[in-house]
């Protein structure tokens, strides 16, 4: 071997190298190891099967690659072996690692991936200075107690074992930057992993989640988070808090079976490259136009038939694959030329929009609109005062057209002519998006408020309304529902101008709500106020937190049509029946979430009457909010002319009772959360000795609220709930978190939880609610 092989070593980086990688050895020669100053020792992509303990003679040595042999282990000699920083051992078929490992106190990294393990030494914890451990691809099952003492790693890559937990100890290391445990059968992970306040990546692919592990989305300083089929066979969706990893660069979500992003995502400015192959998306996902910095996009194996025209706004993307989509646009010779050519249709095709947008505003620009017409219109489209004056000034003799140009050159890929003409809808200008013959004439609109207009039912499906009452005029995208084909109706109760029913839709076979305006009660304010009710409904309706709009009827009178809930309101339930913990986390942490999406909405809406009697659960006990009736867009008072009563005394905020001329913000349905919460917890009305509502009302502006001291708070959830209701229920409004935060805190109660103690919570309260019926 002396013969052939060149065993002189070479001096690199001030110490001796010798470099025998590559070599096809079978074993290594003597010689090597009488080599006293020797430091660097590659031994690398040989047929090696044992190292001779003469290895302990090299005193100096501070690197030592054994990686891709046939080693079935490392001489016990290497524990001698004081200076040594690196050990790279991986891909052979070790089984065990030498006895006596927390000997080499100067190790720095120790990758043994690809190997035979069943288990890891607890010595290795010892190594104060270990930043590096890899022992990926074994056949590890658990990891002994103590690896926080681990103080010094920053990488830790477990996946590829059989490791079904992740050690809590891991939340312990300061400095863990990059934590991979893919592809093991674990089912949680620890809710102290938002203490790894440093951690850059994760790699959870693979794993067996019940649900999208929310704990990640606390982990702030994520860059790289791979989670790719990480629900098995289950339907993956996507939180929307994942908008709050603004330093993600990478997002990792193959096989997951996703059919939508959250439009969060579009605050993830900082995000490269996003691979979302094999999952179950029709459509492109928009928000993915609006990443600043996209440069990847792995949308392979999908179910796409469309690429949209904005994606060309996407100027530093380089690297798209739509392969194995069912695209019908581009067309498919034009994919397979690859992005450049992609991109290059998309734009030319853009630009053809583009001039079909200038020639659609040229043509509204003609159109005859009042002047305070054009600054409820440019205020609806998000132009600012300052902005609309500008246009005033600037372009008095065509203030329409540079409203609609200025709001497509700000909103961009945006600036779609539906959402125009949405929101012409919503003001009320019909003229300016149908033919003048589809409706018989304009009878007003509060352009101030934003109200839609009260105007004669048209015809539906070609057959005129035989209505004695005055209907409203319904947006086209409203599903019609046919009076006559709901059976049984019977009344649930009364309100101020409308009633509610139960009834069985014939064709759905299902029971439903209608809410309708009482027969005595026409007038058009009233009749704006439950349209309007509709609107918003149809809006709020698509989180799953909120009830859902099923329809409209306009004959013979207008009614607005919503699902029947079974199991009714919280407010009932909980006066019922001693709900479990689990189960009232859950709904106070759903309540929060569909809250946190009416505030998200653009305008915001507010619901100005939070309480438990709103709060109606379907059979599965997951909370929809609902009544609608004192909903509003931001810029609208509570109470109003149709409903001078306003929102609930006992659940309203200081500020309420103080500033008649105050509007309302999002931080007036906070502090009704709070109040909600303590109902919550302590299944009473608040205010409970005060003869009225009336009564306590007078109370609020005093800082006095309902008596938070009497909520138990001897454990750590009900500890953070009663600290959030303070939070919630405090007399200035700024000192009042968002929806966002009370979700936040909510959820690291509800992740104390597994999907069993909900289950469970679940199947008692159905039996005690059917024993006392």
């Amino acid at each position: 071997m002396a013969a052939t092989l060149n065993l002189r070593p070479k001096k690199v980086k001030g110490g001796l190298q010798l470099d025998l990688s590559n070599k096809g050895l079978a074993s290594v020669h003597e010689e090597v190891f009488h080599v006293n100053d020797l430091q660097y020792l590659h031994l690398n992509n040989n047929r090696l099967t044992r190292i001779p303990e003469s290895l302990g003679r090299l005193q100096k040595l501070r690197r030592l690659d054994a990686f891709d042999n046939l080693l079935t282990s490392l001489p016990q000699a290497t524990i001698s072996l004081m200076e040594l920083k690196e050990l790279y051992a991986y891909n052979n078929k070790l089984t065990e690692l030498p006895d006596g490992m927390d000997a080499l106190q100067k190790l720095e990294r120790l990758l043994v991936r690809d190997n035979k393990l069943e288990k890891i030494p607890a010595e290795i914890y010892l190594l104060a200075n270990l930043k590096m451990f890899d022992a990926s691809r074994n056949k590890i099952s658990s990891l002994p107690p103590g690896i926080e003492k681990m103080q010094s790693l920053t990488k830790l890559c477990l996946s590829g074992n059989e490791i079904t937990e992740v050690p809590k100890g891991v939340c312990l290391l300061p400095d863990l930057a990059e934590l991979s445990v893919g592809s093991n059968p674990i089912r949680r992970l620890p809710d102290d992993i938002s203490r790894l306040g440093k951690l850059k990546t994760l790699d959870i692919v693979d794993c067996q989640f019940d649900e999208f592990p929310r704990q990640v989305l606390h982990l702030k300083a994520l860059e790289e988070l791979y989670a790719g089929q990480t629900m098995g066979k289950k339907f993956f969706v996507l939180p929307d808090e994942v908008g709050n990893l603004e330093h993600l660069s990478l997002l990792s979500l193959s096989k997951n079976r996703l059919r939508t992003l959250p439009s969060t995502v579009s605050r993830l400015h900082k995000l490269r490259k996003i691979s979302l192959r094999h999952n179950e998306f029709e459509t492109f996902p928009e928000v993915l136009c609006k990443l600043p910095e996209l440069e990847v996009v792995d949308f392979r194996d999908n179910m796409i038939t469309r690429l949209t025209t904005t994606l060309e706004k996407a100027t530093k993307l380089k690297d798209l694959d739509v392969s194995g989509n069912p695209l019908t646009y581009p067309p498919r010779n034009i994919c397979r030329q690859g992005t450049d050519a992609i991109m290059a249709f998309l734009k030319e095709d853009a630009e053809k929009e583009n001039e079909l947008f200038r020639k659609e505003f040229s043509r509204l620009s003609l159109l005859k609109v009042e002047p305070q017409q054009i600054k409820a219109i440019a205020r609806s489209l998000g132009l600012s005062d300052s902005a609309i004056r500008y246009i005033q000034e600037r372009f008095p003799d065509d203030i329409l057209y540079q409203v609609l140009m200025t709001w497509r050159e700000l909103e961009g890929a945006d600036a779609t002519l539906d959402r125009l003409e949405a929101t012409l809808n919503k003001l009320g200008l019909y003229e300016l998006t149908e033919p003048s013959n589809q409706i018989a004439r304009h009878t007003g609109v509060d352009l101030e408020s934003g109200e839609m207009a009260v105007v004669p039912v048209r015809a539906v499906s070609g057959r005129s309304s035989g209505s004695k009452y005055v209907g409203v005029s319904v947006d086209s995208r409203f599903p019609i529902v046919e009076l006559e084909r709901l059976d049984n109706a019977s009344c649930l109760g009364d309100g101020g101008f409308s009633s509610a029913h139960r009834a069985f839709h014939r064709g759905w076979g299902e029971s439903v709500v209608f809410k309708r305006l009482l027969n005595h009660r026409t007038e058009k304010s009233e009749q704006q106020l439950l349209y309007s009710e509709a609107r918003k409904l149809k809006l709020a309706g698509t989180s799953p937190y909120v009830i859902s709009l099923l329809g409209v009827c306009l004959d013979p009178n207008f009614a607005i049509v919503m699902p029947y809930m079974e199991n009714g309101s919280l407010a009932g339930l909980l006066q019922a029946v001693d709900v479990p913990w689990a189960l009232r986390w859950r709904m106070a942490h759903e309540i929060s979430l569909g809250m946190t999406f009416l505030h998200c909405q653009n305008p915001q809406i507010l619901h100005c009457d939070l309480k438990t009697e709103n709060m109606i659960l379907d059979d599965d006990f997951n909370v929809k909010i609902s009544d609608f009736g004192l909903w509003k867009w931001t810029d609208l008072r509570v109470g109003s002319e149709t409903n001078p009563t306003g929102a609930t005394r006992t659940h309203a905020p200081p500020e309420y009772f103080t500033d008649a001329n105050r509007p309302p913000t999002d931080k007036f349905d906070v502090y009704s959360y709070g109040v909600l919460l303590w109902e919550i917890v302590k299944r009473n009305p608040p205010f409970p000795y005060a003869a009225s509502s009336a009564h306590g009302s007078p109370a609020v502006p005093t800082d006095q609220r309902p008596d938070v001291g009497s909520v138990p708070s001897e454990s750590s959830e009900l500890y953070v709930v009663n600290q959030l209701i303070q939070s919630c229920c405090s007399q200035n409004p700024e000192d009042r978190p968002d929806f966002k935060e009370c979700g936040d805190r909510l959820s690291d109660v509800t992740n104390g939880y597994e999907s069993v103690h909900f289950l469970k919570a679940i199947i008692y309260v159905q039996k005690e609610k059917a024993r006392r019926k």
